[in-house]
């Protein structure tokens, strides 16, 4: 899909200078730990999703269907396991061992105030678009999970956040970074899996993530505490 900035008409405008306001608001009661930069820069790197009628959606709720014939017990207990937004999703691709879970205060904090900080970005995206879930426009697909709302597809927050987490754990383990980003697009897959989002919702977060990603490592306290999260991790990657 091709993310081309497009002029919206004075309704549009309207409405997302009233969702930006809201955002706006809600960064200033909820104040920010790294990103800090005016969320219309953030809206403004996505092109309208497709519309619900067009062929491309068409395409995209048929190969929803094709994952939803296929899925196994298996793979949809495993779509569940990944609803959670931790790190921890990600510590197998890192390369710790399957239910591991080591003693990471300050790398658990860093991704924590990370997710704090891009959720609302994600919000104010997703309410400038509006885009109903695919399950809300064909009711052939039954998702798997069920705390979402109906309207707010577009863009993926479990992919934005399950990118920007491998995208940041790449800097702090390098070696590792192939893994991570096979993850990241593992976990944005789930949300396919599970019939909450389509493709375009998930490509939208990728996207997305590398805008935030970008803005959060030009913050000075980011870089001071994920240089104390990084030094944590390889310790305890070396003491395996």
């Amino acid at each position: 899909m091709s993310f081309v900035r497009q002029k919206p008409g004075l309704a549009a405008f309207m409405a997302l200078m009233l969702l930006v306001g809201l955002s706006a608001l809600w960064i200033a009661q909820h104040p920010a730990h790294y990103l800090t930069v005016d969320p219309k820069a953030f809206v403004a790197i996505f092109a309208p999703p497709p519309d619900k009628d067009s062929a491309q959606a068409h395409a995209e709720l048929d190969e929803l269907l094709a994952l939803q014939a296929t899925r196994s017990a298996a793979g949809v207990s495993a779509a569940r396991d990944d609803r959670e937004k931790d790190v921890s999703r990600f510590y197998g691709a890192l390369g710790f061992p399957a239910g591991a879970r080591p003693a990471l205060p300050k790398l658990a904090t860093l991704m924590n105030r990370v997710e704090d900080d891009i959720a609302p970005y994600v919000r104010v995206a997703k309410r400038r678009f509006g885009r109903l879930r695919p399950y809300a426009i064909d009711p052939r697909i039954k998702p798997c999970i069920d705390d979402v709302r109906d309207d707010q597809s577009y863009p993926s927050g479990h992919a934005t956040y399950g990118y920007v987490v491998a995208s940041l754990l790449g800097d702090l383990a390098p070696v590792r970074r192939s893994a991570l980003e096979k993850r990241a697009d593992e976990f944005g897959r789930q949300r396919m899996v599970c019939g909450v989002h389509f493709r375009s919702d998930v490509e939208a977060g990728r996207v997305g993530a590398l805008w935030l990603s970008h803005a959060i490592r030009e913050n000075a306290l980011y870089e001071h505490d994920a240089a104390a999260a990084r030094a944590e991790l390889q310790s305890a990657l070396q003491g395996r």
